[in-house]
């Protein structure tokens, strides 16, 4: 019988002879968003070891799940992170950088069974809306609705709330806002499962013409610290009642 450390580091030791096979000559995948795939780098992977520690040492009644949008509300958002979620024994488990594929893997090979979340937050796609080229609005709804699917499957009685993909870019009228718009459009008409919730969060950051609030973004990206509160505002009150019920 291996102890929860061995049982760590085999699984580390997996991660690192998958991850070997993705990037290594002919067995390099074809990017496609709902194919999960490891980044191949080592920072990344040693952080996605860490993320398993805290999984697997703690106990979270939510989880987060994302790229750098998800990661920076630790910091750029931090007063809200640590004054609304914290409380409600939140963990982060955002990656800068990540897209669809990534986080696909990353859901595939953490065990949240230990941490025992009542509910997930999955906020991802933006990196492959904006990648050069990009990828295209169906790949990357179903590349989302297969998260949610998995994270369903293995954890029935956890609920999901899967958040629109907010704004990207100062212009409203460009080929990445118009991607946006198409894939969250894509995502209310998709087939969730019953424990799942579209979380509409995309209006929060825009005026009525569709131009960011100038004091919700960092860059046209990222949110600032206000963009961050708006957003907490929108969620700690859904977050709360799951959370605090039986």
């Amino acid at each position: 019988m291996f102890t929860s450390r061995q049982q760590f580091l085999l699984m580390l030791l997996g991660l690192v002879m998958n991850t070997a096979k993705d990037v290594k000559g002919d067995d390099k995948p074809t990017h496609t968003p709902d194919r999960p795939s490891a980044t191949g780098e080592t920072s990344w992977i040693r952080r996605l070891g860490g993320h398993q520690g805290e999984l697997t040492n703690g106990r979270f009644n939510v989880v987060f799940i994302g790229d750098s949008l998800t990661e920076f509300w630790t910091h750029t958002g931090k007063t809200t992170w640590e004054g609304e979620l914290v409380p409600l024994k939140s963990m982060n488990c955002g990656l800068a950088g990540d897209r669809t594929e990534h986080i696909l893997y990353r859901i595939n090979w953490l065990d949240f069974r230990r941490a025992a979340p009542k509910v997930f937050v999955l906020l991802m796609g933006t990196n492959n809306l904006g990648m050069t080229p990009p990828d295209d609005p169906k790949s990357v709804a179903r590349a989302i609705v297969l998260a949610t699917n998995i994270l369903a499957k293995r954890h029935p009685q956890t609920r999901i709330l899967v958040l629109e993909i907010p704004p990207s870019g100062y212009e409203p009228r460009s080929a990445l806002r118009r991607s946006i718009r198409e894939t969250n459009t894509l995502l209310t008409q998709a087939a969730l499962p019953s424990q799942a919730q579209l979380v509409p969060i995309y209006d929060l950051f825009t005026n009525p013409d569709d131009q960011w609030k100038p004091e919700m973004t960092l860059d046209g990206t990222h949110f600032s610290a206000m963009g961050y509160e708006e957003l907490t505002k929108q969620l700690a009150p859904r977050l709360k009642e799951i959370v605090n019920s039986k």
